[in-house]
Order: structure tokens, then C-alpha cells, then sequence
């Protein structure tokens, strides 16, 4: 596997897709919507067509409808590789989606990534990879690029593994704001706050990475947005509904975040959620 196809390049694609490179792999990267500068090593092709000869292309995606579109228009190019979806897509659709492409010859991995633009940049991330144990080998030295891998288990695993980690991610993020608004409600400073949690039982991912940076600052620019945490959740919900492990906070939660992407706006960043729970004032 030496050819390599990177077909998204927003804000995460746009700093993965020159990794390989730096290991030895030739990059193609496709987005017309965003274009990289030559320097990072990644050759820009002028259509997705272009990429039918890779042996392996990867997508980093909005939504598993844009990937299921993608991916059909690759076999249709008569691509006939490894295809590992790094988005964040609907479980049950990429097992529809595999079962389509194993009919033209495209083995599919779903491989979700968690950890934010920056660790992006770094290759640091944590990779959740569902496939066959085979395709994951094939793929190993590539996944090894964009961070950490863990195999966890079969095609429509590793999507699973996202939604329901950014479920609890937006569980402890929601949690967190409404401790910080109610703590500076009795007079405790939003650094006392943030250190004493961070010492406690209480301390979490938003506690540790994005209160005093993004949320007490009110900069909102942590580089995630809310929308695409609603959707995981949105698909975590699903999930834990149908498994029949439903709480009340499963719902709730799913509403809320979609009544704050309504409010706040489609471009808001995840953080901006603290205007919902505690609006600046004016």
C-alpha cells in the first residue's frame, strides 16, 4: 500500500491528510471545497475520479450520507481498494454501505477519530477502527499516522465508538457549565473553580481542556461544532435506546443540544454552548 487517496479537507482533514506523507506514503487529496498548498506534500486532484487508483482512500466527512455518495461515485470510477471512513456516520449505514461495496470490490473500515484539531496536527489522536482483522492489518502502518489505533471490533464498531464517546463528552461538557455558573453564583472565581474540580472526583475532559481556555474566556474556539457533537449524540442516543439502556438524561440531553445548535447557529463551536447555559451579559 503506497498510493493514498484523502478525500474532506476541513479543518481536520486538512491537517491529517499531509501525515502519511512524512511516512513514505504518496498523498492525493480531493475537497472542492478546500484547497492545501504544496508544500505539505499532498497532490491536488482536479476530480474525485482522479483517485480510482489509489489502493487505499480515506474520507473525512460531515455525515455518512456525503460518505455513502462519495463512496459510490469511487466505485463507479471503478476504485476497487481499501476504504476506511474517518467520519462520524450512522452505524447501521455503514453496514448498508459495506455489504454495497464488497459487491465492486471495496472493502470498507470505519475509523473514527477522537482528540480535536490539534492533536490532529501532532498525529495524536485515538483512532476507533471497525473492520476485519485483515483489513486492519493492511491498514495498520497508514492508521498509525493520524494516532493511536484501537480495533473494537467488527465494520460499524469503530462509528459506534464515537457517538457513544462524544455522547458522554457532551454529558460531562453540559454538566460542567451548569457547575461553573452555579459555582460563580456563590462568589467562587471561575479559576478557583476549575482548579479545585480539576484536584477532585468531578474533573473531566471539558474540566481539564476547555473551561479556562475556550468557555471562562467566552472565545468559543476550540474548533468542533456543536452541530457535529449533536449529531453524534443524536446517533448515540439511538444506539443506547435500542440496546434498551435508555435513562432520562438520554433524551434530554438530545434535545437540548438540537434546541442549541437551533438557537446558537450552524457554525457555533461546541464550547459556545455556555450561552445557552449561562448567556453573557450585555
Amino acid at each position: 500500500m503506497k498510493s493514498i487517496g484523502f478525500v474532506g479537507l476541513g479543518a481536520m482533514g486538512s491537517v491529517m491528510a499531509p501525515l502519511p506523507v512524512k511516512a513514505g506514503f504518496t498523498v492525493t487529496g480531493f475537497d472542492p471545497a478546500a484547497h492545501l498548498d504544496e508544500s505539505c506534500g499532498v497532490v491536488m486532484a482536479a476530480n474525485l475520479h482522479d483517485l480510482a487508483s489509489c489502493d487505499a482512500i480515506v474520507l473525512m466527512l460531515p455525515d455518512g450520507t456525503v460518505v455513502t455518495k462519495v463512496a459510490t461515485s469511487l466505485a463507479q470510477a471503478g476504485f476497487a481498494g481499501l476504504l476506511i471512513d474517518m467520519s462520524s456516520s450512522q452505524p447501521d449505514g455503514t453496514i448498508a454501505l459495506g455489504k454495497q461495496l464488497d459487491e465492486s470490490s471495496i472493502r470498507l473500515i470505519d475509523a473514527p477519530v477522537s482528540g480535536g484539531r490539534k492533536k490532529a496536527a501532532l498525529g495524536k489522536l485515538m483512532v476507533m477502527a471497525g473492520g476485519s482483522a485483515a483489513d486492519l492489518k493492511a491498514a495498520g502502518t497508514l492508521l498509525a499516522c493520524f494516532g493511536t489505533v484501537a480495533h473494537v471490533g467488527p465494520l460499524a464498531a469503530g462509528h459506534a465508538m464515537k457517538a457513544l464517546n462524544n455522547y458522554v463528552s457532551a454529558a460531562g461538557l453540559l454538566a460542567s457549565m451548569q457547575a461553573l455558573a452555579t459555582a460563580e453564583s456563590f462568589g467562587i472565581a471561575p479559576e478557583t473553580f476549575t482548579k479545585v474540580i480539576n484536584g477532585s472526583t468531578g474533573r473531566n475532559n471539558t474540566t481539564e481542556v476547555k473551561l479556562e481556555p475556550f468557555i471562562i474566556s467566552r472565545r468559543y474556539d476550540s474548533g468542533f461544532f456543536l452541530r457535529l457533537m449533536a449529531k453524534d449524540v443524536g446517533i448515540a442516543s439511538s444506539l443506547i435506546k435500542n440496546a434498551g439502556f435508555d435513562a432520562p438524561i438520554t433524551t434530554a440531553l438530545n434535545e437540548y443540544l438540537e434546541s442549541a445548535v437551533d438557537h446558537l447557529g450552524a457554525d457555533a463551536d461546541h464550547t459556545g454552548l455556555y450561552e445557552m447555559v449561562n448567556p453573557a451579559k450585555s
